[in-house]
C-alpha cells in the first residue's frame, strides 16, 4: 500500500497515514442487496444474528482509515448478515458506509477493538446483538477565495473500500473560519455530486476555486452513548 505526502499549501492538505482494512466475510463474495428505501439519516438499529446458524460466516468487512469509527466496508453473499437484510424491515438493512457501535452491549475506544471484540463475541455464543448507525450526508458548498481550507485529510490509494477522504482534523483556515460544519471523523465523499478516485478528488481540492463536498457524518447525540 503506498500514500501520497502533500504539502501544506493554499488547498490546505496534509497526507496522514494510510488506512487498514479487516475482512470477516467469505472470500469473493458479493454485496448483500439493499431495498429501496432510504433509512432515516443518523438513526441507530439493532441487528441480532445466530452465529452459529447453518454456519455462516457473519459477512462483514470493515474500513478502519478512521481509528474511532468502525464502517461497514462490504457485506458479503451468503452470509449471517445477507440473510438478515433479506428479512428485516427496511431502515434496519445493514449497509455499506454503517458505522458498528456496540457489540454485545458494549463499545469500544478504537474501532480495531470493536471488531476485535465482535470477532470474540461470535467465537463465545450463539447469538449476538450488533448495533449500527446510518450515515447523514450533508453538502458543504465551498469556495476558496484563494484560501486553505486547513483540512488535514487521511486517505489511502489502496483497500480504500469506502472511498474518500477521512478528516483527520480541523485547522485554522477557510472551513474553520466560516464554520462550515466539517469535522474530524467524518468521511468526504464526492465532489460536485460525482464519487471520484483519491488522486481526482485531490487535485480539485488543490486546482478548483469552488466545489461542493458531500459530507458523510455519524454524530452521536444519544446520552445513553456517553462514555
Amino acid at each position: 500500500m503506498k500514500s501520497w505526502i502533500i504539502a501544506q499549501s493554499a488547498c490546505g492538505l496534509v497526507e496522514i497515514a494510510p488506512s487498514a482494512f479487516i475482512s470477516l466475510c467469505v472470500p469473493g463474495g458479493s454485496p448483500a442487496g439493499v431495498r429501496d428505501s432510504e433509512p432515516e439519516p443518523g438513526s441507530f438499529f439493532t441487528v441480532g444474528v445466530d452465529t452459529d446458524r447453518r454456519r455462516l460466516p457473519l459477512g462483514l468487512a470493515f474500513d478502519f482509515m478512521d481509528i474511532n469509527v468502525c464502517l461497514v466496508a462490504k457485506v458479503a453473499s451468503p452470509s449471517l448478515i445477507h440473510s438478515w437484510n433479506q428479512k428485516c424491515a427496511p431502515h434496519e438493512v445493514v449497509r455499506p458506509r454503517d458505522r458498528l457501535v456496540k457489540v454485545n452491549g458494549r463499545c469500544a475506544e478504537d474501532a480495531e477493538r470493536l471488531a476485535k471484540e465482535l470477532a470474540e463475541g461470535l467465537g463465545h455464543q450463539a447469538h449476538a446483538l450488533l448495533e449500527f448507525q446510518h450515515p447523514v450526508v450533508s453538502t458543504v458548498k465551498i469556495v476558496k477565495n484563494g484560501q486553505a481550507l486547513g483540512l488535514s485529510l487521511h486517505y489511502a490509494l489502496s483497500e480504500n473500500k469506502i472511498g474518500g477522504l477521512c478528516v483527520k482534523s480541523v485547522n485554522e483556515g477557510l472551513v474553520q473560519a466560516q464554520g462550515l460544519g466539517i469535522t474530524a471523523g467524518q468521511r468526504v465523499i464526492a465532489m460536485d455530486g460525482e464519487e471520484m478516485s483519491v488522486e481526482q478528488m485531490l487535485q480539485k481540492l488543490r486546482e478548483a476555486k469552488e466545489f461542493a463536498l458531500t459530507v458523510l457524518s455519524w454524530e452521536d447525540t444519544r446520552s445513553s452513548h456517553q462514555e
